[in-house]
């Protein structure tokens, strides 16, 4: 009997530990399957900022844009008629060919052990820290999806009722909101994402009042095409390639590019949280790690397929 009461006890502490390490993502997964994983993908990051550094705000948004969209499952690497990359939000994506090369290089280390989605992650984490943001533990353990999922993401015009209701859809908080929206303190945004704000707001054939008025007429230099157009505009005024708070101190001078931008500055929901973050860097960098985390958790699966090729199921 007693040693019936060991095999049971066991087989328990087994089967705990199994679920925890299948069953939930984590940091370090991969430190003893391949050590050398997530040193890989920050060396393929490295390589290609230290050609164009653009790209780095490029591999963040690839993260937002897989993670909402069937969950973080590299589902958006898929390529061919009908899949993700083809959808209109999508078609600006870029930074695929960095995943794929740091794919091929843990592909020859480890072959069939590390996750397209995992990449992702990592290579969205590694950009933050070298446009200067907090390095933060990102968890890995996932699977990769297998087929595209129905593209729904955020539009850049959406009312911050409208994105509330997107993010906590997620299980997102509307600080969680927020913090995620800082990602916009690097990149851009073509001008026919936020052109009605500078000509048309809201059919009034007028700009939008919020704006501040030298800020504007720096938009309409730029974006001078009242149907829009593709120039590109800094989302950060000035603060293109730091990771920085600068975005909220932006919003507090009424500086903010995108709509959903100037309202979370302007919603009593959500302006404290604004201001928190606008005047420390510290908060910042840590509430940001926290929430891209929590971000990476949607959807993710534990216990599927390791894809060899990223962009093929």
């Amino acid at each position: 009997m007693a040693a019936s009461r060991v095999w049971l006890v066991t087989l328990l502490i087994a089967a705990a530990w199994l679920h925890h390490s299948v069953g939930a993502l984590t940091v370090g997964y991969y430190d003893r399957t391949c050590s050398s994983a997530e040193s890989i993908v920050r060396g393929a990051v490295r390589s290609a900022v230290s050609s164009d550094r653009t790209i780095a705000a490029s591999l963040l948004r690839l993260h937002f844009h897989d993670c909402f969209v069937q969950g973080c499952d590299a589902s958006i690497l898929l390529t061919g008629s009908g899949t993700e990359q083809t959808a209109f939000p999508n078609q600006s994506i870029r930074g695929y060919n960095v995943i794929a090369a740091a794919k091929s290089q843990l592909e020859a280390s480890c072959p069939g052990v590390v996750s397209c989605a995992d990449i992702v992650a990592l290579a969205a984490r590694d950009s933050v820290a070298i446009l200067g943001g907090a390095f933060y533990d990102a968890e890995t353990g996932r699977s990769d999806g297998t087929s595209p999922g129905a593209v729904n993401l955020p539009q850049p015009n959406m009312s911050i009722d409208q994105a509330a209701v997107f993010f906590t859809n997620l299980g997102l908080t509307l600080e969680d909101m927020v913090i995620l929206l800082g990602s916009h303190t690097v990149g851009v945004s073509q001008c026919q994402f936020f052109v009605d704000r500078l000509y048309n707001f809201g059919g009034t054939g007028k700009p939008d009042p919020t704006l501040n008025t030298a800020y504007l007429a720096q938009l309409q230099s730029l974006c001078p095409n009242v149907q829009g157009g593709t120039n590109n505009v800094a989302l950060d005024l000035n603060s293109e390639f730091s990771f920085d708070t600068s975005y909220y101190r932006n919003i507090q001078a009424n500086k903010g590019l995108l709509q959903i931008d100037q309202e979370i500055g302007d919603d009593a929901r959500t302006s404290g949280t604004v201001n928190t973050l606008a005047a420390s860097s510290n908060a910042f960098g840590n509430k940001f790690g926290t929430a891209i985390v929590a971000m990476g958790r949607i959807g993710a699966l534990t216990s599927g397929k390791v894809r060899a090729v990223c962009d093929s199921a």
